[in-house]
C-alpha cells in the first residue's frame, strides 16, 4: 500500500505557542511557504507556494490524487498538518479535504512507545541515523514571523492577503513576510531542512509499531474532541483576570511595606530569599513546599511576624492556577470555544495529557457549585463597572475568602456549555481501587465495591482491626488516605504526602503502623508488586513470556528487540525501552535485582535512563487498565450520539442540548459503567452530574 508523508513550512504574524493550533491555522495572515513529501521510499519532493509544482510519485501518482482516494498520509504531530491542509490550504489554494480517518501520526506512535515526542528527539532515542537540521530550524523560525508587524495586530478584520503578501483590504499596510526573492539561501535553507524532516520522519516510522486499528479509532476520536472543544466563559475571564491584577498589585504594596522597602514585587524571589535571611530566618527557597514548612513551624522557633506576612503574601501571590485565566483566554478561538486541550497517549501509561489550560491539573477548591455561580455572577458586576476592582477584593475576601484563593475555586466554572446547551459528566468510583483489586485477585475488596462500596471504612476496618460499623469519621478519612497512598507500595512518605492534601496529621511511627496494618490485610496486593516485579525481570533476562496476576487479568511481559512490552488485559501494550536489569543497593542492606530502562523525566523533559520496581509497575498498570476503561467509554459515548467535549482521567465530560431527557444522566452514567469483555468480573460504576458549569 502506497503511503505518503508529508511536513509543512508556514508562516503568521499569529504566535502558534500563545494562541494555540486552532487559531493560528484560521488566522488570516497564515499562509504556507512549502510542503516536503515522498511516497514510499521514493526521493522527497517540494511544493513550494507560488511557483509551478510537480506533485507526481511512483506510476504517475498524484499528490492531490492520493488523497482524494483515500491513501494514507503520514506525519508527526499530524493534528499541525491536518489543521494547515484544511483551514490554508483547501479554502486559500483549493486543494482537496484532507480526512483524519486517512491520517496517521508518528508523534503518537512515538508516545505509545513511550519514546520522546519531539521529531529530534525520538529520533535520536531509537538511534537511526537521519537527524533533524537544527541550524535550518533557526531559518525556518525567522521565514515564520512577519518581517515587521505593521498593522496586522491591531486589525481583525481584513482578509489575507496573497502570496506574496499585499495589502489589507481596510486600506492599511499589511504585515510583509519574507519570501524567495527577500532571501533566496535561506529559502534554500528552508526547503533543505523542510525535505530533512520527511526523510527523519520517514525513517522513524520505519522504527516503530504502528498504532493498532482500535487505537488508531481512538485517536481519530481523539481528534474530533479536541476539534469540538470546550465554551468558555470569556466575560467572567476577563473580569476574573481585572480582578487578579488588582490583587496582585495590593500585594505587591503590602510586600514592599512589610519589607521595609527592600522587596517591590512578591515574585521577586531571590531577593525576598534575601531578605528573610536578613531576619535571621533560614529557609532553603521559596517552592510550595519550602513555604509551606516555614509556615508550619515544625520543630523550628516562631517566625518573626513581618516574615510571617512575607510568606503569606508570597503563597498568595504564587497561586499559579490563576494564570489558566490568561490561557483560556488566549486559546479561545472567535466562537468562545477552546480547541487542542488534550494530548493523546501523553503519559506512558496511555493517559491523555493536558494541553493549553492544563483541565488535568485545576486546583480542588473550596467553593461548591452553588457558591461558584454565585460568585461568578457577582463577578460580572465588576465586569460593568459597579464596583471598582478594590472594593470588590474586599468584599470577596469578606463573603467567601482570599480573592485568589477563591478565583482558583472558580476556574473549573469558567468552562461551560454552549448556549442552548449542558454539560453532563460522569466519572468512575474509586477506579484505580477497583482495578489494582480485580487484577489482583483481592476478592474481598472487590465485594466491597460489588456491594456497599464503603472501601475506606473497610480500610479503616483493617487498619484498626475492628468492625466497619464501628469507624468513626476521623477514622474513616486514615482509610481514605491509606487507599489513595498506599496501593503502589508507598510507605511513611506517600501516606504522608497523601495525609496533607486530606488535611490528616499524624507521627511517622503512626503512619508506618498504618502502612504495615494496610498491607497484612490486602495480601494479594502486596503479592502481586512482587509478581510483577519478578515477571518483568525475568522477561528481560530470559527472553521469554512472563505473566502476573490472576489467570483472565494477567498482564504479559515479553522482551523484543529494545523493548520490554507488557501486554495488558484490552490487548493493548506497555513499552520500556532499552530494558536492562542491573543489581542495586536496598535500604535494608544488600542487593537486588532492578530492572532499569529509558524514559521521558516528568519533571525535566529529559529522556534518560531510570529504574522501577514492583510497586511503580502496578501504578502503570492499574493506571493503563484504568485509561482503557475511559477510553472505551468514550467510543461508547461517541456511537450513542453523545459527544464528548472533555475527559480527565476518571472523568467524561459531555454536551447535550438543554432539552435533552432529565434521565440523561442517568443514561450516561449506565452506558460508562459497562464493563468491557476484556474486563470480566471487575465491578465499575460510575455518578453524574449535569449543569451549565463544569465543576467537580
Amino acid at each position: 500500500m502506497t503511503v505518503l508523508h508529508i511536513d509543512f513550512e508556514t508562516f503568521s504574524a499569529c504566535e502558534l505557542k500563545e494562541a494555540g493550533l486552532d487559531n493560528y491555522a484560521r488566522h488570516p495572515t497564515t499562509g504556507v511557504h512549502c510542503m516536503a513529501f515522498a511516497f514510499d521510499d521514493e526521493p522527497v519532493g517540494m511544493w513550494k507556494f507560488g511557483e509551478k509544482n510537480d506533485a507526481g510519485g511512483r506510476g504517475g501518482l498524484s499528490l492531490f490524487g492520493h488523497v482524494r482516494e483515500g491513501g494514507l498520509v503520514y506525519a508527526h504531530n499530524a493534528a499541525f498538518e491536518l489543521a494547515i491542509w484544511n483551514n490554508v490550504c483547501v479554502p486559500k489554494y483549493g486543494w482537496p479535504v484532507l480526512k483524519p480517518e486517512q491520517v496517521r501520526c508518528t508523534m503518537a506512535m512515538a508516545y505509545a512507545m513511550s519514546l520522546p515526542s519531539s521529531l529530534d528527539k525520538a529520533s535520536a532515542a531509537v538511534g537511526i541515523e537521519q537527524r533533524k537540521d537544527m541550524t535550518g530550524a533557526r531559518v525556518m523560525m525567522q521565514l515564520a514571523k512577519p518581517k515587521a508587524l505593521g498593522h496586522w495586530s491591531d486589525c481583525a478584520t481584513h482578509n489575507a492577503p496573497a502570496y506574496p503578501a499585499g495589502s489589507c483590504d481596510c486600506g492599511a499596510n499589511a504585515s510583509i513576510f519574507w519570501t524567495p526573492e527577500d532571501a533566496p539561501e535561506k529559502f534554500q535553507q528552508l526547503y533543505a531542512y523542510c525535505k530533512q524532516d520527511v526523510e527523519v520522519e520517514r525513517a522513524l516510522h520505519k522504527c516503530m509499531m504502528e498504532l493498532s486499528d482500535y487505537e488508531q479509532k481512538i485517536w481519530q476520536i481523539d481528534y474530533r474532541i479536541n476539534q469540538r472543544g470546550i465554551q468558555v466563559d470569556l466575560e467572567a475571564v476577563n473580569a476574573a483576570i481585572k480582578l487578579v491584577e488588582s490583587e496582585k498589585a495590593r500585594l505587591n504594596a503590602e510586600m514592599l511595606k512589610t519589607t521595609g522597602g527592600v522587596v517591590g514585587s512578591c515574585t521577586e524571589v531571590q531577593l525576598l530569599v534575601k531578605w528573610i535571611r536578613s531576619q535571621g530566618v533560614e529557609i532553603r527557597g521559596l517552592a510550595k513546599a519550602d513555604v509551606l514548612d516555614a509556615l508550619s513551624e515544625t520543630g523550628g522557633d516562631p517566625l518573626p511576624d513581618r516574615v510571617r506576612t512575607a510568606l503569606i503574601l508570597r503563597r498568595e501571590a504564587a497561586k499559579s492556577s490563576t494564570a489558566k485565566l490568561i490561557a483560556m483566554r488566549d486559546a479561545a478561538s472567535a466562537d468562545g470555544r477552546v480547541r487542542g486541550i488534550l494530548q493523546y497517549h501523553g503519559a506512558n501509561t496511555g493517559r491523555w495529557a493536558g494541553r493549553r489550560i492544563q483541565v488535568q491539573n485545576f486546583p480542588r477548591g473550596n467553593l461548591k457549585p452553588k457558591e461558584v455561580d454565585e460568585f461568578l455572577g457577582s463577578l460580572l458586576a465588576l465586569r460593568g463597572g459597579r464596583w471598582t476592582p478594590e472594593a470588590f477584593s474586599r468584599w470577596t475576601d469578606m463573603m467567601y475568602g482570599p480573592p485568589l484563593d477563591v478565583l482558583a475555586s472558580c476556574l473549573r466554572g469558567m468552562l461551560v456549555a454552549a448556549p442552548g446547551h449542558e454539560l453532563v459528566a460522569a466519572d468512575f468510583n474509586a477506579i484505580e481501587a477497583r482495578v489494582l483489586a480485580w487484577l489482583a485477585g483481592e476478592e474481598k475488596v472487590l465485594d466491597i465495591f460489588r456491594t456497599h462500596g464503603k472501601i475506606y471504612e473497610h480500610a479503616a476496618a483493617g487498619i484498626y482491626d475492628k468492625p466497619m460499623e464501628h469507624i468513626d469519621k476521623s477514622e474513616r478519612q486514615i482509610g481514605k488516605v491509606a487507599v489513595l497512598a498506599l496501593g503502589y507500595g508507598g510507605g511513611i512518605g506517600a501516606f504522608q504526602s497523601m495525609a496533607r492534601v486530606y488535611g490528616v496529621k499524624v507521627e511517622d511511627h503512626e503512619a508506618d503502623n498504618i502502612k504495615k496494618a494496610w498491607r497484612e490485610a490486602h495480601p494479594r496486593i502486596v503479592g502481586y508488586w512482587h509478581d510483577l516485579e519478578s515477571a518483568a525481570i525475568n522477561a528481560v533476562q530470559l527472553g521469554c513470556v512472563c505473566k502476573a496476576g490472576v489467570a483472565g487479568r494477567q498482564v504479559q511481559f515479553k522482551k523484543n528487540g529494545s523493548f520490554l512490552w507488557c501486554k495488558l488485559p484490552s490487548g493493548r501494550v506497555l513499552c520500556y525501552p532499552y530494558p536492562e536489569v542491573r543489581d542495586v543497593e536496598v535500604p535494608w542492606g544488600g542487593t537486588k535485582p532492578a530492572l532499569f530502562y529509558w524514559s521521558v523525566n516528568g519533571t525535566t523533559n529529559k529522556w534518560e535512563e531510570t529504574n522501577t520496581y514492583g510497586g511503580s509497575l502496578a501504578e502503570n498498570v492499574t493506571q493503563a487498565v484504568a485509561r482503557d476503561l475511559l477510553a472505551d467509554a468514550i467510543v461508547w459515548l461517541e456511537e450513542k450520539g453523545y459527544p464528548v467535549v472533555m475527559h480527565i482521567h476518571d472523568e467524561v465530560v459531555v454536551e447535550v442540548p438543554s432539552t435533552a431527557p432529565a434521565h440523561t444522566t442517568e443514561l450516561i452514567e449506565k452506558l460508562i459503567s459497562q464493563t468491557p469483555a476484556w474486563a470480566a468480573g471487575l465491578p465499575v460504576s460510575a455518578e453524574g452530574w449535569r449543569g451549565k458549569r463544569y465543576r467537580k
